[in-house]
Parts: structure tokens; C-alpha cells; sequence
């Protein structure tokens, strides 16, 4: 049987995505932060698709001390992987200013870039095991209004200036610089990427923001396509061959990253940070 471990797996595009692979008899891991939630989720999936093999293991991708204990529980419960999907990501618009997590680190860097990171070096020798280990990175469209953001690499802690939003579009960019970094590094494993569009939300995890942000929200759902669509591309990548490509749109066509992304020095220095950052 084959296995995957998504992040952020209990709710939007992660959950459709875990149903879909449950429906193709998968055995898929979700790695989620409120227990709540994931036992929730774990349930509905089974009774949905009458495939039993769904689970779930929490951590906070935030704290890299907890991604480390709970890939050490995964590493003891499953030993073997095929499939890594770095779904989850923090983009709070209510945040008005860093927060700092116990590593130093500011949080949605921690939970955006970083954990992907650490996550994907401490899972590489079981997906390389793999006759066919592949990691899926999500990115986002949004970074089309921006083709020309360069990562400011000394401005990760919000040291400078900060804003929820342009802190995540940072993030986004960082991670498709380590994507690719890692692509060509780990020949073993295929890596690639997910730009995703507009997709309709839950408002109710929108409750504590501004009535004109989630009025807002509101009106960007109606011109978006449903979690289940965009979850269909993160199926396809992971289960199906003749997509070699790096980053795909919610057509699972290939589409360009941002210029500053294929910069391999400006690569290598990022993940020499992310070494330096993630280490005990």
C-alpha cells in the first residue's frame, strides 16, 4: 500500500486532497496541529471512503522540536514513504505584528518555509527508499502580482517591517527557491510544486477577523473554484506519471515560478540558512 504524509490535512484542499487519496487505497498520515480536528477529520474521511488506513499525528509546524517528535512516531508506525505534501500554511491577517517562536524564528517563516524543510531532510532517506518518492510543495498564484519580489533575506524575523500578507508571499517565494534547490540536489526524489488559485473557504475560519475582511473573503469565494478541484492537482502529481515538470497551475499545467526563484546562489544561501535555522 502506498503511504503519503500531508500537512494541515483536517480542513480546505488537504482534506479533499487526503479523501482522494484514501479513494485511490492510500494510506495517508495527516500531520495536524489541534487533535480536535484531526480525530474529526480522520473519521469522516473513513466513513466517507470506507478506507480505513486514515490517521494522523500531531505537531506544531511552528516549533521544530515537535515536527522532530512526530516524525520520529511516524518513522516508528510506519517505516516506509512514498509521498511527502507540504499543504499547511499560516497566513493570519489579524497578526499585526512577528511573533517569535522559542527557535527564533519568526512564526509564519517557521510554519511556511522552514518545517517544509526540516520535514523534507528528516523524511529524505524513507522517500528515497521509495520505488517512486516524490515531495509536493504548495505555492501561490498570488505571487503573479508580484514578478518581480526578490526574498529579503534580512527581513525573515520582521525585523524591518511587517505585514501578514507580504510576509506569506515572501514565504511563498522561499519555498518554491528551496523546491527547486532540492530538485536538483535530490536526484532521487521527484519534487514539485503547486500553484494554487482562488479557493472557497470556510468562514468560519474566518470569524475573528474585521467585518470588511470577511466581507472580502466572501466575495473572492464566489469567484473561486472549490478545494475539491484544487486538490485534484495535488492527486495527480502524487499518484500519477508524466508531469516532470517543477510547478503546476489547478489545471495541472506547467506555469513559470517568479525569476528570482531559479537563482541558484540566492537557493544555496537560503538553504544554508534553513540548516543553520533548523538545527538542534
Amino acid at each position: 500500500m502506498k503511504k503519503a504524509l500531508i500537512t494541515g490535512g483536517n480542513s480546505g484542499i488537504g482534506y479533499q486532497a487526503v479523501k482522494q487519496l484514501a479513494e485511490k487505497g492510500w494510506q495517508v498520515t495527516m500531520l495536524c496541529r489541534r487533535k480536535e480536528a484531526a480525530e474529526r477529520a480522520c473519521q469522516e474521511i473513513i466513513q466517507q471512503t470506507g478506507h480505513p488506513h486514515v490517521s494522523y499525528l500531531l505537531a506544531d509546524l511552528a516549533d521544530m522540536e515537535s515536527i522532530r517528535q512526530a516524525v520520529s512516531r511516524y518513522r516508528q508506525e510506519q517505516q516506509t514513504l512514498d509521498v511527502l505534501i507540504n499543504n499547511a500554511a499560516d497566513f493570519d491577517l489579524s497578526v499585526k505584528e512577528p511573533i517569535i517562536t522559542k527557535d527564533g524564528l519568526e512564526k509564519q517563516f517557521a510554519t511556511n518555509v522552514a518545517a517544509p524543510f526540516l520535514l523534507s531532510q528528516l523524511l529524505r532517506d524513507l522517500l528515497e527508499q521509495s520505488e517512486d518518492g516524490r515531495i509536493l510543495n504548495i505555492s501561490s498564484q498570488g505571487l503573479m502580482l508580484y514578478p518581480f519580489l526578490k526574498l529579503d533575506f534580512d527581513n525573515l524575523k520582521g525585523q524591518k517591517h511587517y505585514s501578514p500578507a507580504q510576509t506569506y508571499y515572501q514565504n511563498k517565494l522561499a519555498l518554491l527557491m528551496l523546491s527547486l534547490y532540492l530538485r536538483r540536489q535530490w536526484t532521487a526524489i521527484k519534487i514539485q510544486a503547486v500553484r494554487v488559485t482562488n479557493v472557497k473557504v470556510d468562514m468560519r475560519r474566518y470569524a475573528h477577523l474585521k467585518v470588511l475582511a470577511r466581507k472580502l473573503y466572501k466575495i473572492k469565494s464566489k469567484f473561486s473554484i472549490s478545494p475539491e478541484q484544487m486538490a485534484r492537482v495535488y492527486t495527480m502529481l502524487a499518484t500519477e506519471d508524466g508531469y516532470e515538470g517543477f510547478l503546476y497551475n489547478e489545471k495541472c499545467r506547467e506555469v513559470k515560478a517568479n525569476s528570482f526563484a531559479y537563482q541558484e546562489a540566492e537557493q544555496e544561501k537560503l538553504c544554508e540558512l534553513l540548516e543553520q535555522l533548523t538545527s538542534k
